[in-house]
């Protein structure tokens, strides 16, 4: 869809700030007159990025969302009141900026990036939501000066870049809190949580704590309906809200959407808190223990797709998996992960659930070889009971009748099976 290809995203990486900033300044790009919200964090960002900007378009604001990675299409990462970014338009920006943009050496994020904030600002939004891609200080996205800074979680993730203990990671979190910018914080460890209070406070900037200054509890979950019930006490309001979403995380994550919001709203018109209901009961994020009832080749068969790739998020989906009725079932593990990942640490850890491994390779050049997989499964699985797939068809002519499939580790991994689903189903 674009100049460059998605999978040399990675590779391409190079941290920084001066590139994007030289680009969009020389094309007179006035990104700095737009209002933003910005999310760093190890896991969570997406899922509170989105709740975050439907909960603005339901109080009657243009809002544009900027999220990474994409499952299926890289249009998705750029967005306005919830619709993605048209081929059209994209392939407009890319005709009229890919040639120019090499002259300041972008890299492939600093390059979408870019173009999300051109897109932005012609269509002259009232807010961005916008997540970080990597880390936070040197991220493209940390160019602006939010009216809020969020950080969703810190643990491990991306150790070579971040670093290897949970204090410089956070510190490199904490790198998008701007002067007398209000700061939320999630369900953050202390070691983590002390030195983002340390740049808070450097900055002059109210922090806002889960568990100290606003709270959320899961009053009960609904598997028949796919829906729980959280009860939220925040800065003024408190609301029994039925959300969409599953999950503790998923708790903590609309904690910090809703107390963001009551944030915002004092410096925006009021957010309207009494549709906030009905939106949070009807949202819908890919790819988040997304739960998909199918039919495949006559076959009734359940999907759990998630894009869990680091330990914390893999612990989280584990604990929510075995409160759910599908713990019960014959289950498969579909499972991918990138070469930069705890893989040993991750597969041992999900070896304790799942008996029936299927491995499936897909066109990406970070994907860990399937033969490597398949070797540290075999240290605690029966080998007979590992698969291997060379494509996406093979794997699911393996469907078996009312079996469950848990796909885990990559989201690369969940927009594949996705995809698959969605061709064949619509």
């Amino acid at each position: 869809m674009i100049s460059v290809e998605a999978k040399q995203e990675y590779k391409t990486m190079s941290l920084g700030l001066d590139r994007i900033k030289k680009f969009l300044l020389d094309h007179k790009i006035n990104y700095e007159a737009l209002k933003y919200i910005h999310i760093a964090g190890t896991n969570g960002k997406g899922s509170t990025a989105k709740v975050i900007s439907e909960i603005l378009i339901s109080s009657g604001y243009k809002v544009g969302l900027y999220t990474s990675p994409h499952l299926i299409k890289i249009n998705e990462r750029i967005q306005i009141n919830s619709l993605p970014i048209s081929d059209r338009s994209l392939k407009f920006l890319d005709k009229k900026y890919s040639n120019i943009s090499k002259k300041y050496k972008l890299t492939y994020f600093e390059y979408v990036t870019a173009l999300a904030f051109v897109y932005f600002v012609k269509n002259k939004v009232d807010i961005v939501v916008l997540e970080t891609g990597l880390g936070g200080r040197l991220d493209a996205t940390n160019i602006v000066n939010p009216i809020v800074s969020i950080i969703t979680s810190v643990d491990f993730d991306h150790t070579e870049i971040l670093g290897k203990t949970l204090k410089q990671i956070a510190f490199e979190k904490a790198g998008i809190i701007k002067k007398n910018v209000p700061v939320v914080c999630g369900n953050i460890k202390n070691i983590a949580l002390t030195e983002i209070k340390k740049v808070a406070n450097k900055n002059n900037s109210q922090l806002y704590c889960f568990g100290k200054d606003f709270f959320a509890t899961q009053i009960k979950c609904n598997w028949k309906n796919l829906i729980q019930q959280i009860k939220y006490c925040g800065l003024q309001n408190k609301i029994k809200i039925n959300f969409n979403l599953l999950g503790l995380t998923q708790v903590y994550n609309l904690a910090v959407s809703l107390c963001t919001c009551e944030i915002v709203s004092k410096t925006l018109n009021k957010i309207n808190f009494n549709k906030i209901k009905n939106v949070l009961k009807n949202i819908k994020w890919q790819a988040r223990f997304d739960v998909r009832k199918l039919i495949i080749n006559n076959k009734k068969c359940s999907f759990i797709i998630d894009g869990a790739h680091n330990m914390q998020a893999i612990e989280k989906f584990l604990g929510l998996y075995k409160k759910s009725p599908f713990y019960k079932k014959k289950t498969n593990l579909i499972f991918l992960m990138m070469q930069e990942k705890e893989y040993k640490k991750i597969i041992k850890e999900v070896s304790k659930f799942f008996s029936n491994i299927k491995l499936l390779k897909i066109n990406n050049d970070r994907a860990i070889d399937i033969n490597i997989l398949k070797k540290e499964f075999s240290n605690y699985i029966n080998v007979k009971n590992i698969s291997v797939y060379d494509n996406i068809e093979q794997l699911f002519s393996s469907i078996k009748n009312n079996d469950v499939y848990i796909c885990l580790g990559s989201f690369y991994l969940a927009g594949t099976i996705l995809k698959y689903i969605e061709d064949k189903n619509g």
